[in-house]
């Protein structure tokens, strides 16, 4: 069986019914054969499909045409990163593949050993153990800490310097390092990369100088901005302030080239210390210690609703978001281009 998911924003299985949150059944959508209770389930929702992993199987439900679409892989699915077009898909042993959302295609890239040394000094096997895959760009990170700007290797960081998370926008690409550092690198001509420069593009990965100094713990690509969550648990947005996506009121400063302290307060004044941050193509979402949720940018539940006349409607500065009773307990919140959703334990 598969677990139950709360959508909020565009809901891909039900468009009469997108903004408000919405409680879906994915078995109503998804037939898995030989699923187990403790499978894990990942989701990821596109503009316009819904992408399931569950144990060896890959499933694609459009919005548009509701089809169904499966793919059988010889191992376990341990992770998917999708776009509005290609959905990467990583298996237990390591092998890669690339998903054709549109084409029902599923390709395996194989570049590990594209640049391997000849001279046998590099005998342990290298392996991919993260990815992250965006509309322009998409990353993976391997054992031996080598970054690819897929399918092309950008670098390889010193022994010391061990990448722990990746993040992608539309044209650009964030790393956090185990030590708390940031770098950024790709398109930056809404600010997204954070050196105080507007650049078309920047090839290879720098050290966000603004963050030196502070200890990061999570980050967060949009569409074209940036946020990182500190160790006190302060959050640093840039990039492209359109929507009020960085906190800060839409009309001024569309594009913060530099870090900037997004201002937080709960409900009875105090500060928030968030843990957590998320997302989607012009929003932003924060989980707070206390499991309370924060959002800036479009406003999900208004946008979606297209029943309502405004069409612009957008929440400028962060704000706590009221989540459905049923949610409470679930082990995983994420972001698609323009929805929220939580998927339930197993």
């Amino acid at each position: 069986m598969l677990p139950k998911v709360w959508i909020a924003g565009f809901n891909p299985f039900s468009l009469d019914q997108c903004g408000t949150w919405k409680e879906i059944d994915l078995n109503e959508y998804f037939k898995i054969s030989n699923s187990s209770p403790n499978e894990e389930c990942l989701l990821e929702i596109t503009s316009t499909h819904a992408l399931l992993a569950n144990g060896s199987q890959l499933f694609s439900y459009s919005t548009v045409t509701e089809d169904n679409n499966q793919q059988n892989l010889a191992h376990k699915v341990v992770s998917i990163s999708a776009s509005n077009w290609h959905c990467l898909v990583l298996l237990e042993n390591g092998d890669l593949f690339r998903y054709d959302i549109h084409e029902n295609r599923l390709s395996k890239l194989d570049f590990l050993n594209v640049e391997r040394p000849l001279d046998g000094s590099n005998d342990e096997p290298e392996t991919i153990t993260m990815i992250a895959c965006g509309d322009q760009v998409s990353l993976a990170v391997t054992s031996a800490k080598s970054l690819f700007y897929i399918p092309n290797r950008t670098i390889t960081f010193p022994r010391h310097v061990r990448i722990s998370k990746t993040a992608v926008g539309l044209e650009h690409c964030l790393l956090l390092t185990s030590n708390g550092d940031v770098y950024s690198f790709g398109g930056g001509l809404r600010g997204q990369l954070g050196n105080g420069e507007i650049v078309p593009h920047q090839e290879q990965p720098q050290l966000v100088d603004a963050l030196a100094g502070v200890k990061i713990v999570d980050i967060a690509a949009g569409g074209w901005h940036s946020v990182a969550v500190s160790a006190f648990g302060d959050a640093y947005c840039w990039g492209w302030n359109s929507r009020g996506q960085l906190g800060l009121p839409a009309g001024k400063g569309s594009v913060q080239s530099v870090p900037q302290l997004a201002d937080i307060e709960g409900d009875d004044g105090e500060e928030v210390s968030l843990e957590k941050v998320y997302c989607g193509s012009g929003h932003t979402v924060g989980v707070c210690s206390k499991g309370r949720v924060y959002f800036a940018g479009n406003d999900l539940e208004e946008k979606m609703n297209y029943l309502k006349v405004d069409r612009d409607p957008k929440i400028e500065r962060f704000k706590k978001f009221s989540l459905p009773a049923q949610s409470r307990g679930t082990a995983d919140l994420k972001c698609g281009p323009n929805s929220l959703f939580f998927l339930a334990k197993t």
